[in-house]
């Protein structure tokens, strides 16, 4: 999968390059729509593009197979929350060590969302508040055991997994075999988007 990246500063692309240990392909920042590949991995420096630049990308990304990263100077965790609501699928800080780099490439590549904990917490609460968990509806739709049932309960309630843990006195090891399991039955690839697809099962039971 070919990586693209649009940063207006040299150092930073380099930076990114040798972190990754890849050639990097780099596009300016003043590209039209036509000009933005259609998919692939794209890290895009925040602080290089206009608010114009940063809504052309954001939409083209939403309606290709273009796996967008937002890197910025500083982060947010309001920002990185809107950003993920939108689609970004990676948000972190523009000198992210070359380990974490690497880690967030690879996470984003296999259909996960990356970002720090305060940001997907954050997602998490908001949706929380939206709705109460519907995790029967799920298991029902799913077959899931009673056991991921108990899990799926805890963790639909933002908690983490040592908090899952600790709850149900069981190991963190088995949560996450059982967080391994319930995306695979249920087709989610992480939190979020299990919480996405809590929200829709229980709108279609209405």
């Amino acid at each position: 999968m070919e990586i693209f990246c649009i940063v207006g500063r040299d150092d930073i692309a380099q930076r990114w390059a040798q972190a990754l240990g890849t050639e990097l392909t780099r596009l300016e920042p003043a590209l039209s729509a036509a000009a933005l590949p259609g998919s692939g991995v794209c890290l895009a420096h925040w602080g290089s593009l206009t608010q114009a630049q940063r809504e052309l990308l954001l939409t083209h990304a939403h309606h290709h197979a273009l796996l967008l990263v937002v890197l910025t100077d500083h982060p947010q965790t309001q920002e990185g929350r809107e950003l993920v609501r939108r689609g970004v699928k990676g948000y972190g800080n523009t000198f992210i060590t070359s380990e974490l780099l690497r880690e967030l490439i690879a996470a984003v590549k296999a259909g996960n969302i990356w970002a720090g904990p305060e940001v997907l917490q954050s997602v998490l609460r908001e949706l929380l508040e939206q709705l109460e968990p519907p995790a029967q509806t799920l298991c029902e739709r799913f077959g899931l055991s009673e056991r991921e049932h108990e899990v799926l309960d805890e963790v639909m309630t933002g908690a983490s997994n040592k908090v899952v843990a600790r709850r149900l006195d069981i190991t963190e090891r088995t949560v996450k075999a059982h967080m391994s399991a319930i995306p695979s039955k249920t087709g989610a690839h992480d939190r979020v988007e299990l919480i996405l697809m809590a929200q829709k099962a229980e709108l279609n039971a209405v």
